[in-house]
């Protein structure tokens, strides 16, 4: 089976011209017309089958298709069609095409086929099915449903929410983690009541939320000894006694402020209380760390 991630229609190649989303039945014509050949007055349709859906995200999914009759003539264009909603998807709403045109059409060691469909909204019905034309039309295979996923949900924090352990008392308050700005920043202790990592930014909802992933920024754009390099999350059931249910590799390639760090856990954990600890900083041993932004999100596309 060969995979195709073509955006659109690959007759681009032997059209030399920029075709997108113009009417499918012109693809179908210029490509007799390329070939240079007679219709065929006792071709009948193709026959093609639609596969299965695999790895769906919030924005793309994996569709496979076979062609297992030409009909008797060349196919000139075959791939997957799709719609959202609960009509019949057929090429004149979206589509994408698969295998290499050829003076002989495409040929049968293309027949077999997976297509990646781009550009799908989060949380949609969608409906999917192969096609595949020749000389005497187009044919469809079976048509298939599957849902996109729903992407990532950030949950609002408020500085009310948030407790850390530790905290400095000359700089670096604890509001400016959820204050949005990239421009000021939370410290933990490093002048008093200095302690050794792991120091955490505990946050506690009013009801249990899942949580799949955080993003952070650093201090600023310097690469501070102590900014975070490693992370841990613990979950709690009754705000006190907490348990670790996850843990970072260390993370040797930190984006500096203004760009923004993304860490994915392995699932969504639901908790109404939880801990994000950093375990270690840029250079080992330091006894403070800082971050700018402090962003928690549920991931739809990771299992819970």
């Amino acid at each position: 089976m060969k995979t195709t991630k073509h955006e659109r229609s690959n007759y681009r190649k032997f059209l030399k011209v920029n075709l997108d989303r113009i009417s499918f039945l012109l693809f179908v014509v210029v490509a007799i017309a390329f070939t240079g050949c007679d219709k065929d007055e006792t071709a009948s349709l193709p026959e093609t089958k639609t596969g299965e859906v695999s790895d769906i995200t919030g924005e793309d999914a994996v569709v496979s298709g076979i062609v297992t009759s030409n009909g008797g003539s060349k196919i000139l264009a075959m791939g997957i069609c799709w719609v959202a909603g609960d009509t019949e998807p057929t090429v004149e709403d979206n589509f994408t095409a698969a295998g290499e045109f050829t003076k002989d059409g495409i040929l049968e060691a293309d027949w077999d086929y997976s297509i990646t469909l781009k550009g799908l909204s989060i949380k949609t019905d969608y409906k999917a099915r192969a096609y595949a034309s020749n000389e005497a039309g187009t044919a469809y295979g079976e048509t298939i449903s599957f849902t996109s996923k729903a992407g990532k949900i950030y949950h609002p924090l408020t500085v009310d929410m948030i407790e850390t352990y530790t905290q400095e008392g000359s700089e670096g308050p604890k509001e400016s983690l959820v204050d949005g700005s990239l421009d000021t920043y939370w410290h933990s202790a490093w002048s008093s009541g200095v302690e050794p990592l792991p120091h955490h930014i505990q946050i506690t909802f009013t009801e249990a939320k899942n949580i799949g992933g955080f993003e952070f920024a650093t201090r600023d754009k310097y690469a501070r000894g102590n900014n975070p390099a490693q992370f841990d999350v613990q979950t709690s059931t009754n705000g006190t006694d907490f348990t670790t249910v996850w843990s970072s590799e260390r993370l040797d390639d930190v984006k500096l402020n203004p760009e923004i760090n993304k860490v994915s856990l392995d699932k969504n954990y639901s908790s109404k209380y939880f801990r994000i600890r950093i375990l270690d900083t840029k250079t080992p041993g330091q006894n403070s760390t800082c971050m700018a932004v402090l962003k928690v999100f549920e991931d739809g596309m990771l299992p819970y």
